[in-house]
């Protein structure tokens, strides 16, 4: 057994590591290419100031140690007031002009949560706004975002996203990017697409680098070529096919095909059908994104007056952030800037009004024949959820804040009790739904289950609302809200984004108000309102009560969707497609069919041919002189214990301990891989020898700031058959309660008791409902991963516990759980 700690430790036998630093906020979920949650676009996240908490403890202790006099439900929760007085803000750098380059600041301000000086200039010229956050961050970040709404489904924004990135006028090659990212440092280089944004982001710890790819972005964004050459939004958008007059007439194009993976997905199938019927009257009522049926409608022109619309400096906002010199900013800026008028743009998103009763709404996915010989939703394959649209004013950061505790508290871990009571209903194979998505410009709250049979729908509601009226009226445990408090101050003040950018996760927090044209500050400003908030909890106020009953139970917003499998809905879309492509063809002359096959062949002639060697000297490379010549070394002490290996990192971790504990797996039996990840699972998800397993999610919570068991496999170079195989323990504490998380360590592994049926099958059902939506969304995915087991047995071992064998396994151990448990 090996055993690594980094950071402050204390009470365990290592050195304590008490330098003072600053505090950061962790950031939302990381964005992933692809369709997500309530939007089926290229790219969307959820932002939620408390939704990427993740697990618990007490940061700072501010929060009182429970004692006997406090009651068991919530409204007796003893908290301790912010005593300390909040540190002065340092004066102003040096470097924030109020004036330079045409622009001029205009307002200035400390951030105390972020250790950050935020700058926010006006582009005098074009009215343009620019966020320049100013600290310590070697990562530096720069992003633009265009407001970029839609009134229909073609896509526009989404083949935009992609156009620009093929070539501009200082970069007139065909991939610049592909072509800078092989000599770029970059530590991200992505866009987004959100339903009614765009983003631009990139950011690297070089300076020189990060100036390159900030011209790029820049030039790429203003002077696309995409806008004068058709050729470009044909590939990416969508273009007729044919090799031959004699071949069938076919639609092709990247984002055409992509949407197509996505509009397969009845994952994304339902997330779009939850938004458009959230949101009937307003953009999200169309598919920025573009759905496959609509997309070949859009024409160039349509493309082209889009990108003249919305991509202009009147109707963008930038943002900086690190340590690099506020005024070289400026600078760049201007460089683009500079060559634009003021123009005014209507890009504001409508406020969907508040509908005045609940609704049903029913669509269906695309099935294949295991739904025709069952029946559609007969046999567990129904999508269904209750969603509400939660408020059609804008609500105040403190609000905001409570919500968020209060989602946590209800939907946060397996053990919060509204889902649990969804996972124990039996009604259906896996939570479905978030709870609260604060991404879009009204705030909404879904919440359902997949796998079900659509005749249980009015048993879900009333499940669901029931249990919202139990927990308005009873509200929840004391240790229940401590657990919850610890939990998502731990994230606030670790701020933790791991390999993402902790600029870009401010810059995506900022723009949930900017783009609204809302303060886009306050979303950064959490730690009075936490105060308020504990405060308020600490006089005996009923605080989530309320909360439960305006923004949802007296809530008429409410849209119950219910998706069906449909097995000839696939075909009725390919035949549709189909006739619309005979159809055309037959209104094509001679002419117009070899312009078609020509076009086609110039498509792939020009995807196939390289750039020359002269065109691709334009691309900014860093020289030798640009690379520092030492590298960070990580400080390691080796030590050992009792037969085990300890490796101490004695780093700056503002007081947090990380933990990992790693032990051999080799013992395990081939046949057995499988269950590995279950076992994991277990350990912290059902009971120990001391406490429920509701009890110990809650003493995880109050007592570290995570706590996770997984396997993990790699080969070991030139060792095929040798791979290294282990069980790793993980998890994070405070300095003071590092003997809390070692002592939880100890009890899961040498005290976890496997017996609860229940909980297991709960577990192999969601574990399986995963896999299979994974395998549509990401099937290139589960190919690798076989591809992979032939190379060697830490593939085949990995294959086994997260590939098409693993979901095989999981299929029929599904079968088998119920009859062969003893």
């Amino acid at each position: 057994m090996a055993l690594r700690m980094h950071g402050a430790l204390s009470g365990i036998g290592t050195a304590s590591s008490q330098r003072a630093g600053v505090l950061r906020h962790l950031p939302s979920a990381i964005p992933a290419r692809g369709a997500s949650s309530f939007a089926a676009t290229s790219s969307s996240y959820s932002n939620s100031l408390l939704r990427q908490s993740l697990k618990p403890c007490s940061a700072t202790g501010a929060l009182l140690p429970m004692g006997s006099s406090c009651a068991s439900a919530w409204r007796g929760v003893c908290f301790a007031a912010a005593a300390e007085a909040p540190p002065a803000a340092p004066p102003a750098p040096a470097s924030a002009v109020k004036e330079a380059h045409g622009f001029e600041l205009q307002r200035q301000q400390w951030i105390k949560e972020y250790d950050s000086h935020m700058l926010i200039y006006k582009h005098k010229k074009t009215g343009a706004e620019v966020i320049s956050v100013v600290n310590d961050d070697e990562n530096k970040t720069f992003g633009v975002v265009f407001r970029t709404p839609v009134d229909n489904s073609y896509g526009i924004p989404h083949i935009l996203e992609h156009s620009v990135l093929c070539g501009s006028r200082k970069y007139p090659i065909k991939e610049p990017f592909v072509e800078l990212m092989k000599g770029s440092l970059n530590t991200f280089l992505n866009a987004f697409t959100y339903p009614d944004r765009t983003c631009y982001p990139v950011a690297s710890t070089n300076k020189q680098d990060f100036y390159n790819l900030v011209d790029v972005y820049l030039d790429a964004v203003f002077h696309p070529r995409c806008i004068n050459d058709p050729k470009v939004f044909e590939q990416e958008g969508w273009h007729y096919e044919l090799d031959s007059p004699q071949d069938e007439l076919s639609f092709k194009g990247v984002v055409f095909n992509e949407m197509k993976g996505v509009y397969s997905s009845p994952d994304s199938v339902f997330y779009r059908a939850v938004q458009q019927a959230l949101f009937p009257h307003n953009t999200y009522s169309h598919d920025s994104g573009g759905d496959p049926t609509q997309i070949p409608a859009l024409t160039f022109d349509h493309f082209q007056d889009f990108h003249s619309k919305y991509y202009h400096p009147s109707n963008a906002r930038f943002w900086f952030h690190g340590d690099d010199d506020p005024v070289e900013r400026l600078r760049i800026l201007a460089e683009y800037l500079d060559e634009f008028e003021r123009k005014e743009v209507s890009s504001s998103v409508a406020t969907q009004p508040l509908l005045p009763e609940p609704r049903r709404v029913t669509e269906y996915y695309a099935a294949g024949e295991e739904a025709a010989e069952s029946g559609a939703g007969e046999k567990g394959q129904a999508y269904v959820a209750v969603n509400w649209v939660m408020e059609d004013k804008e609500i105040d950061v403190e609000t905001e804040l409570a919500l968020g505790f209060l989602d946590y508290l209800m939907l946060g871990t397996n053990a919060s009790p509204l889902r649990k009571a969804l996972n124990d209903s039996g009604l259906g194979s896996a939570l479905l739904g978030g709870g609260m998505d604060d991404e879009l410009k009204q705030p909404i709250f879904s919440l359902g289950l997949k796998g079900m049979d659509a005749a249980n729908t009015e048993k879900l509601e009333n499940l669901i609302l029931s249990k919202l009226e139990e927990l308005e009226k009873s509200g929840f445990s004391s240790s229940a809200v401590e657990a919850a408090i610890n939990t998502i101050e731990f994230s606030l003040r670790e701020n933790n984004t791991g390999s993402f950018p902790r600029g870009l996760s401010l810059m995506l927090r900022a723009m949930n108000a900017w783009i609204y044209d809302r303060d886009p500050l306050v979303p950064l400003q959490w730690e009075d309102a936490l105060a308020s908030f504990k405060a308020r909890l600490a006089s005996g106020e009923d605080v989530f009560g309320p909360l439960i009953r305006k923004y949802l139970l007296d809530n008429k917003h409410r849209v119950t969707v219910v998706l069906l499998p449909d097995p000839t809905l696939g075909a009725k879309v390919e035949g549709e497609e189909k006739a619309k492509l005979e159809a055309k063809m037959k209104s094509m002359q001679p002419k117009d069919v070899e312009e078609v096959v020509a076009n086609t062949h110039e498509l792939k002639r020009r995807q196939e041919t390289p750039d020359a060697p002269e065109a691709l000297s334009c691309v900014p490379a860093l020289k030798l002189s640009d690379i520092p010549k030492t590298v960070t070394k990580v400080p390691t002490e080796v030590s050992s214990r009792q037969g085990a290996t300890i490796l101490t990192h004695d780093l700056f971790t503002n007081n947090v301990v990380y933990m990992e504990a790693v032990m051999d797996m080799k013992s395990v039996p081939l046949s057995l891989l499988p269950l590995v990840p279950l076992f994991c699972r277990s350990l912290t998800n059902m009971a120990t020898e001391k406490e429920s397993f509701v009890e110990l999610v809650e003493t995880i919570g109050r007592k570290t700031g995570g706590l996770s068991v997984f396997p993990f496999t790699s080969p070991i170079r030139n060792k095929p058959d040798e791979p290294l195989a282990k069980i790793m323990v993980r998890g994070k504490a405070m300095a003071d309660k590092s003997g809390d998380l070692v002592g939880l360590v100890r009890d899961v592994l040498l005290g976890a008791r496997l017996d609860d049926q229940a909980r297991f099958k709960q577990m192999v059902e969601e574990t399986k409902a995963g896999l299979e939506t994974m395998v549509i969304s990401g099937g290139h995915s589960f190919a690798m991963k076989r591809l992979n087991a032939q190379m060697g047995l830490a593939g085949w071992m990995s294959e086994q516990m997260g590939g098409l064998s693993y979901l095989e396994f999981m299929r029929n151990l599904s079968k088998r759980v119920g009859s062969e448990w003893d």
